[in-house]
């Protein structure tokens, strides 16, 4: 389990959008703090969080609350990755020295009027307030933000005070925002710093209904760094609709339109809740139009005809959405359904032929695409768009255009086949409870440099057994693997995605791997390098070596397999703090051996690991009977070993059971003194019995050598190093030792 302070951290990173080495000593400072606090008793766990999120103050909930109020929507995880981390694309994000300057009003009103002056809120604030006089704009902006209309001497006050210059003296409120706009005060940039002023006294002082659903808001996204994204505050966390009243409950068969405006009462829909069914496929030319009202509307069949409802908090269940053929005289008829704004959730458990359209106005729509147990052919060939939450109940996936969070929560044995998603990078997919594999893959920007976000929540992927490559780049895997694919243009050096792997609960993921390939060479397959596993829950997993850099330090506790070959290309692991179990496969090498093998190293953290040596990267396979991963290059030059760096002695383990059986004793006198690794380990080498090991220090570190079944240092060899650390105990049976073998 982590550590309290680790889950603060996760907390406020999911939140912050930013890594633990990036934390502000003040942040760091107060997270120290809180963990203490919570450890002891003195504080909740839920008090800590709530003050972790206030300190968003300054980033996150500058850009959630100007984007929701401007744009209608809060960014997606990958734009407040944008907006807000230190480590993303973007050089101006609010995190950097650009705004470092800023105070929190200054940060609100420079955002506000950037969006609704040039950038993707000016159009509809052109429109909603463009002809607004400055007073008008903040009235109208006022009632919105804090729920009540302000009087005439509020207004004159908010607009008239007397406020710094910054050169001495003073001026009006009002003239403040037109100097700092540059754009007169009935400009409309303005108008907009006004919005973003407003807002960011409403975040302050905690007033409001956008201050609360922002609250809200971080609250959601805190413990996993997943929330209602490209929703709008109000509508997505705000106080929720009234109930409203019972309509009418129709049943109708499929060749009759229903609309609020029929003559005949069995086909008239209202504007309060109505519940409509229809019987056999909705024909084409035929309308069901629910009208008004949270409606609720059952389609068991197909769709050629029209399903509308106006004004969203609409719940249907949809069969088939098909299309008919054009005859002679007779265009062809398309299955559609168009729902009204906001919250609206659909269920689509049948399968859309070409031309049928699925689409929802506003925010908060959710989607859930459930084929499960079908036993007939299933085929998205439609278009869907407007929703921002997709749930997938079984293999099967269909896209959906602009949606920010895809989930996989396949419930029945039927369907656990592999899941498929196919990103356009601004997508995160959530694997929930299900022992699914999954597959993404994505068509990355920027030469092949794409980020992709998955996050495991008890995830139950069985180990894998077999995995092999397949033409086009990807892999054959089996059990609950977890693959990534990028396509991107150019060739190797362009194929630098990145996997980051949120393990917001305890999961089991089998195989993690990935691959890159080239749009323009379909064949060309590559690896794809990094991996970043973060997160508060632990992670059992295997991961392919292909994955030649993986940063696991965010991470909680692990139980990993990780292969290390002997190659050009370094690999790096780095473990997290927790309590970590860690196999690592030691491949021999192959092939030429005409190159200078890179040093790999694997880096532990604070807390207590154990190191084993596995036979095969993959469960029930046993590929390797010993340590024989010794470079020997033209006889003479010997490669760098692998290391082993962080090694805490009487804490750590190191466990070479089932690779070293014996090892000989008193073999340090033959490595003192000597001029180099290679003298000290020819000169051990001659002491050491065929098929045992022994354990030297050289110039401060430790090594654990293999001997094969010849005597002298040869390719059969192995060889491992502990970096800085000296004075091990080594030993087999029951004790506890530093390293142990048996």
């Amino acid at each position: 389990m982590a550590s309290t302070l680790h889950t603060l951290k996760t907390y406020y990173s999911n939140i912050m959008r930013a890594d633990f080495a990036r934390i502000p000593t003040q942040h760091q400072t107060l997270l120290n703090t809180l963990s203490a606090q919570v450890d002891s008793g003195a504080l909740s766990a839920a008090s800590a969080q709530s003050l972790i999120a206030k300190l968003a103050i300054e980033s996150t909930s500058v850009a959630s609350l100007s984007y929701s109020f401007f744009t209608g929507g809060t960014p997606s995880s990958v734009g407040f990755d944008y907006l807000i981390s230190p480590t993303g694309p973007n050089p101006n994000n609010l995190n950097s020295s650009y705004y470092a300057t800023f105070n929190v009003e200054n940060r609100f009103i420079n955002f506000a009027m950037n969006l609704g002056k040039v950038g993707e809120g000016a159009t509809w604030f052109t429109a909603n307030y463009g002809d607004m006089t400055t007073r008008q704009a903040l009235i109208k902006a006022y009632t919105e933000i804090f729920a009540t209309v302000p009087s005439d001497a509020k207004v004159d006050a908010l607009l008239g005070d007397q406020v710094s210059n910054g050169q001495g003296g003073t001026f009006s409120r009002q003239a403040y925002f037109a100097a700092f706009s540059n754009d007169g005060l009935e400009g409309l940039g303005t108008k907009a710093a006004i919005v973003g002023w407003l807002l960011s006294v409403a975040t302050k002082e905690g007033l409001g209904p956008y201050a609360a659903a922002n609250d809200a808001f971080l609250a959601d996204l805190g413990p996993d760094g997943v929330a209602l994204f490209r929703s709008g505050l109000l509508t997505a966390y705000g106080p929720a609709a009234p109930a409203g009243v019972a309509g009418e409950a129709l049943t109708v068969a499929g060749d009759k339109s229903v609309s609020p405006t029929a003559s005949d009462a069995a086909l008239k829909s209202t504007a309060n809740n109505d519940t409509l069914t229809v019987t056999g496929d909705i024909a084409g030319g035929v309308t069901i139009d629910a009208g008004a009202g949270r409606d609720t509307v059952k389609v068991t069949l197909g769709t050629f005809g029209k399903i509308t409802t106006s004004d969203g908090g609409d719940a249907l269940t949809l069969g088939h959405l098909l299309s008919t053929t054009a005859t002679l005289g007779v265009p062809a008829q398309y299955g559609t359904v168009a729902l009204g704004a906001n919250n609206n959730v659909v269920t689509l458990k049948g399968s859309m032929a070409v031309g049928t359209s699925l689409t929802a106005a506003g925010t908060n729509n959710v989607l859930h695409v459930d084929r499960t147990g079908a036993v007939d052919a299933t085929f998205y060939d439609g278009a869907i768009s407007g929703f921002q939450t997709v749930y997938y109940h079984s293999s099967r996936t269909a896209s959906v255009s602009g949606a920010s969070v895809l989930y996989s929560v396949v419930d029945n044995a039927a369907d656990k086949g592999s899941v498929n998603f196919n990103l356009n990078n601004n997508e995160v997919v959530v694997l929930k409870d299900t022992p699914n594999a999954a597959v993404v893959t994505t068509t990355a920007v920027a030469n092949g440099q794409a980020k992709v976000d998955i996050h495991l929540q008890a995830f139950k992927g069985a180990p894998t057994t077999v995995a092999s490559p397949t033409m086009g780049g990807g892999f054959s895997v089996d059990g609950g693997s977890i693959g990534l694919g990028i396509y991107a243009g150019g060739g190797a050096s362009n194929q630098n995605g990145t996997l980051v792997l949120h393990v917001d609960s305890d999961s089991t993921a089998g195989l993690i791997y990935g691959w890159s390939t080239s749009l323009a060479a379909p064949t060309f397959r590559d690896a794809l390098p990094n991996l970043t596993i973060v997160g508060a829950g632990k992670l059992t997993a295997q991961i392919y070596n292909t994955f030649s850099n993986v940063d696991a330090s965010q991470a909680g506790d692990l139980s990993l397999t990780y292969a290390i070959g002997v190659s050009a290309t370094a690999q790096t692991l780095r473990l997290s703090d927790g309590t970590n179990d860690l196999k690592l496969v030691f491949t021999a090498p192959s092939g030429s051996l005409n190159f200078t093998p890179a040093v790999s190293k694997v880096y532990l953290g604070a807390g207590a690991d154990t190191v084993s040596l596995a036979s095969s990267l993959l469960a029930g396979r046993t590929e390797l009977t010993s340590l024989s991963n010794l470079f020997i290059k033209d006889g003479t030059a010997l490669g760098a070993p692998p290391e082993i760096v962080g090694f805490q002695k009487g804490f750590d383990h190191l466990v070479l059971d089932g690779m070293v059986r014996a090892v000989t004793a008193n073999v340090q006198v033959q490595a003192d003194g000597k001029a180099s690794l290679q003298d000290a380990l020819i000169a051990v080498s001659a002491q050491v019995s065929a098929n045992t090991a022994a354990v030297f220090t050289f110039n401060g570190d430790t090594y654990v050598y293999a001997q094969d079944s010849v005597v002298g240092v040869n390719l059969g060899d192995g060889l491992i190093k502990l970096v800085g650390v000296t004075g091990l105990t080594v030993g087999t049976g029951a004790g506890s030792y530093d390293v142990h073998y048996g």
